[in-house]
């Protein structure tokens, strides 16, 4: 498993809110509508993903890179794809869907024992390339970004098969500091 090219990696609040200076159009922590979502191309993949290489997903090796690759769509969401590293051959480890924090408190309580807070993820070290912030730094960040975000954790098989073929059953993962009943600011 590849890590984190150097200069590349960013923090997943800091990349996605910058996304929308930069022309992307994508400021996770704002309100995102289907609209936001326009079709750039003939199927489902098509349209740019913003990248970001980030730790703590894997949470029985939180030093292991998980390799974002997201992308507004339908409904208001944010979806990253993540990748075993950023080859063009590599394979499709999990999936992570991401929500801004009213439509994470419209979910039943039982649903939302299944989504993690990334505002904690950020204060569990996710930046490979920064010192980890402080919660309430993390929640202060989010909050000048638009609010906080939550994510849903796909991994699609068993971890010891993570990087080739997966075996098993998809699980709901927590990213190392964000399982449920992590306090959040």
């Amino acid at each position: 498993m590849s890590t984190s090219r150097a200069g590349a990696s960013v923090s997943r609040r800091t990349a996605l809110a910058g996304l929308s200076a930069s022309g992307v159009g994508i400021a996770l922590g704002t309100r995102a509508t289907a609209q936001d979502a326009t079709p750039t191309g003939p199927n489902p993949s098509a349209g740019d993903r913003a990248h970001l290489d980030l730790a703590v997903h894997f949470p029985w090796d939180p030093a292991l890179i998980a390799h974002h690759w997201c992308k507004p769509v339908a409904g208001g969401f944010f979806e990253c794809l993540i990748y075993a590293s950023d080859d063009p051959d590599a394979p499709l480890v999990a999936v992570e869907e991401v929500v801004d924090e009213a439509t994470y408190l419209s979910f039943d309580p039982a649903e939302q024992q299944l989504w993690h807070s990334n505002v904690a993820e950020a204060a569990a070290g996710s930046d490979p390339n920064h010192p980890a912030p402080s919660l309430e730094e993390a929640a202060a960040k989010a909050a000048q970004a638009g609010g906080a975000s939550y994510g849903k954790l796909i991994l699609l098989g068993d971890p010891e098969t993570l990087g080739v073929l997966p075996m098993g059953p998809p699980q709901v993962i927590f990213p190392h500091g964000t399982e449920p009943g992590t306090p959040t600011p």
